[in-house]
């Protein structure tokens, strides 16, 4: 005689994610992972270890679209914010952005556990920091003026 074993019901499914949730999730990380790396960057900086040039720049003598960040970030983090403003204005936009989203995030989402914040869904968010990138890229290879070192 065989015996009938009855299967396990499946797990059930997970909730499909909202769009706008992911979309804050994946810019939430971009900004925590981008800040992390600039925050290690500035470290190495000021124990005097510089990162390599810049591949793309080294290849196409084109400056690559965040050419300049670390330099930027450096200045505002030392004071020179007028420096850097008057240098690259929508750069240090663009660092002050990634850094509200970057914190918030981790406040939020990481270290609360909720959900991401209703501005973090929408896509003028991502919109924003796209024409930021675009107005420092900009800048950074028509004027080339960015704060020494």
């Amino acid at each position: 005689m065989t015996s009938l074993t009855s299967r396990p019901a499946p797990p059930p499914a997970a909730a499909p994610i909202d769009p706008g949730e992911r979309r804050a999730r994946t810019i939430g990380q971009s900004a925590l992972g981008l800040v992390g790396l600039g925050g290690v960057l500035l470290v190495g900086r000021a124990a005097g270890v510089h990162a390599p040039a810049c591949p793309f720049r080294s290849l196409t003598g084109v400056p690559c679209p965040g050419c300049g960040m670390t330099r930027l970030a450096d200045a505002v983090v030392h004071g020179r914010i007028g420096e850097a403003a008057s240098a690259d204005l929508a750069g240090v936009a663009l660092l002050g952005v990634l850094a509200v989203v970057a914190v918030t995030y981790l406040v939020q989402v990481v270290i609360r556990k909720h959900e991401p914040p209703g501005w973090m869904r929408s896509p003028l968010l991502l919109v924003g920091i796209g024409v930021l990138l675009a107005a420092h890229w900009a800048t950074t290879i028509l004027t080339g003026t960015l704060p020494s070192s």
